[in-house]
């Protein structure tokens, strides 16, 4: 019932998955990232837990194609599941079981893996995997959002459109990239529009957010947005009680 990617950047070791579905929120449960350590897709008849506890195991030295051999092994619904992941390295492993609603299956590549279920056809993860390689030189997010448009474009989820979500995370236990469309009759093309105001909005913000090893980074540039807008809160007050 769901399309996703998930994978891992060369150049800047951002890990992350882009994903849609005919589902309520497919980007509250489909998306496991953790930053140095790597980016699971979990779906079909979604076990959350093969995201939270596959992280565990990655982050305890285990490569990707282990870490999928042991959660398969012990979820006993593993015939309808679906999971891809990426672990720091950039290795893959994919996984779909027996039971998924055709058609359903994955594409490994190069630091990323394309999977999907209740498709069209194969072509929606085969499109997805071509586009996010054109899409080499853009940073992770924008490669993601790329996929998943290509493979909206492909045709998707055979029951139709509702949810989009894209989960990026980079150096900070924080994401780099959080977005979400929980409810929407073209989910993808509204992730995209709110993905363009991310890309003005954000990097405005991102340089004030606290790091683990720096608390208080740009600390005087806070202050002055923290003054501004402090002003302009109060010439909005003026403003009011002149009307």
């Amino acid at each position: 019932m769901t399309f996703s990617i998930a994978a891992r950047c060369p150049r800047t070791g951002m890990l992350g998955v882009g994903t849609s579905s005919k589902a309520l929120s497919a980007g509250g449960l489909v998306p496991y990232c953790q930053a140095g350590v790597g980016a699971i897709a979990s779906q079909s008849f979604v076990n959350p837990y093969l995201g939270i506890d596959g992280l565990v195991l990655l982050e305890q030295g285990l490569a990707a194609e282990r870490t999928l051999e042991r959660l398969v092994e012990d979820d006993p619904g593993r015939d309808l599941r679906q999971l891809g992941i990426v672990d720091k390295d950039a290795r893959v492993a994919a996984y779909t079981g027996g039971r998924c609603i055709p058609w359903a299956g994955h594409v490994l590549g190069g630091g990323y893996v394309c999977l999907g279920n209740i498709l069209v056809g194969e072509r929606v993860v085969t499109q997805m995997a071509r586009a996010f390689e054109a899409a080499l030189n853009d940073e992770l997010p924008e490669r993601l959002l790329r996929a998943l448009e290509a493979g909206q474009e492909a045709g998707g989820d055979r029951r139709g459109r509702q949810s989009a979500g894209l989960h990026v995370v980079a150096q900070e236990e924080y994401p780099w990239c959080d977005l979400r469309v929980d409810d929407h009759p073209d989910p993808v093309a509204e992730l995209r529009r709110v993905f363009e105001v991310y890309k003005r909005e954000q990097p405005f913000w991102q340089m004030m957010l606290p790091r683990r090893d720096d608390l208080i980074p740009s600390w005087d540039a806070v202050l002055r947005v923290r003054d501004e807008m402090e002003r302009s809160l109060e010439l909005d007050d003026i403003a009011v009680k002149e009307r």
